[in-house]
């Protein structure tokens, strides 16, 4: 049997440091992904290195910038080493900057997310572009690529529009306050639309067009805006709060222009088919001029009156008469209505009524009542009622049907009339 040879665990990581130093591939490597377990010290900084799945540990010695943290998506240039001593592999820094491209694009998200739960990308917000656009705004920078293509495409498919250029910086230091600036100013300015629009470039050049203030600027704009900006894949927030968004300046301004030439050929076939028409009309109506020379009405007019007018004198009469009729038939109606509402007593019913009230108020009146052997006393012009408004002595007046007496109380009794 065969001895086997055991080698030292120092031979082993010596054999595997040899082998990590020998391989071409990981002398110098390019790693992107998540800082975790940071810790600065001095002028070196240690740290691991992960994705979704696995984890190696850093170190930058002599590192020239240490404004890093927990959580940040970095780019490395390293090397691949092998720690002999504990039998590690680790990551030796030569560079380390963070990724700028994956925090702008965690800020757009974010931005997304919010400014689409407002509702401000929402399609009932957006306004119809005018198919015939006689002042058109451009916002963007007076010099470049994008603001040549889309003059050039406006005079070329419509030439006959106003453009209306406000000079505007579309990138860097104050961009943002720009061009949230002019958006108010082309909004102010009678356009019939306003194009938002840039060339190319990193989505750092573009973020500008990211930011929560351009936004809401375009989103509070009253003119139609249609951006295009930068090139055909790449897409800004702007983008969606835009009424219209063109894949490049150059298809922004087709978009907002009709061609003039499809113009052209459409009044040209209306006009052909105007003309078309007008003579087809005049033709059917010479036809029928030059048929009607053929017609006995035409050719008896004189006749053909004369027996009208014959016809018309005959119902004239006869409608007078039948009106004569009418009316003498209606005199006859009326004259014997007269008469029987003539013989009506309408004032029998109530004259009888009115007979009797009488008949009734004269048996009540005091004076009848008199005549039946009653009377009145007054007491200092004063009618007596009741025996309690008289005392023994007084002098009290007495009033009959025929006349009145004097007399003086001498005796008073409470017993009244049974």
């Amino acid at each position: 049997m065969e001895e086997k040879t055991y080698l030292t665990v120092t031979a082993l990581n010596k054999y595997i440091e040899r082998k990590f130093k020998l391989d071409p591939y990981l002398g110098e490597v390019y790693i992107k992904g998540e800082i975790s377990n940071f810790k600065p010290h001095g002028n070196n900084i240690y740290f691991s290195i992960k994705d979704e799945n696995s984890v190696i540990r850093a170190n930058w010695f002599g590192a020239r910038s240490k404004d890093f943290k927990d959580g940040d998506t970095v780019l490395i240039k390293t090397k691949v080493d092998f720690y002999l001593k504990r039998g590690e592999v680790n990551l030796v820094v030569l560079d380390m900057k963070k990724d700028r491209i994956g925090e702008l694009y965690q800020k757009f998200l974010e931005l997304k997310e919010k400014l689409e739960k407002e509702g401000l990308f929402s399609p009932q917000y957006k306004k119809r572009i005018p198919s015939f656009s006689q002042n058109i705004a451009v916002v963007t920078a007076k010099t470049g690529a994008a603001v040549q293509d889309i003059t050039r495409t406006i005079q070329r498919r419509f030439p006959i529009a106003k453009i209306n250029i406000y000079s505007t910086l579309v990138q860097g230091e104050n961009s943002v306050q720009d061009i949230v600036k002019n958006i108010k100013l082309a909004d102010a300015g009678n356009n019939d639309v306003i194009i938002l629009g840039r060339g190319g470039g990193s989505i750092e050049d573009l973020w500008s067009f990211n930011t929560e203030e351009v936004i809401r600027a375009i989103f509070n704009c009253k003119t139609p805006i249609v951006t295009g900006i930068g090139h055909e894949t790449d897409t800004t927030l702007a983008d969606f709060v835009s009424d219209r968004r063109a894949s490049t300046p150059t298809a922004a301004a087709e978009l907002v222009t009709p061609n003039i030439e499809d113009i052209k050929n459409r009044i040209s076939f209306n006009y052909d088919k105007l003309t078309n028409t007008i003579n087809y009309i005049l033709q059917t109506y010479k036809t029928r001029v030059l048929n009607s020379e053929n017609n006995p009405y035409y050719k008896n007019y004189s006749k053909v009156f004369l027996e009208y007018n014959n016809k018309v004198e005959i119902l004239e009469k006869e409608l007078n008469k039948s009106l004569q009729l009418l009316l003498k038939d209606k005199q006859n109606i009326l004259k014997s209505s007269s008469e029987k509402f003539l013989n009506i007593d309408l004032l029998g019913r109530f004259r009888e009524n009115f007979t009797t009230e009488i008949n009734k108020l004269e048996a009540n009146s005091p004076m009848n009542i008199m005549k039946k052997g009653y009377s009145v006393a007054f007491l200092n012009d004063k009618k007596i009622t009741s025996v309690k408004e008289v005392s023994t002595g007084d002098d009290i007046s007495i009033q009959l049907v025929d006349g009145s007496f004097d007399c003086k109380v001498n005796n008073i009794s409470d017993k009244g009339v049974k």
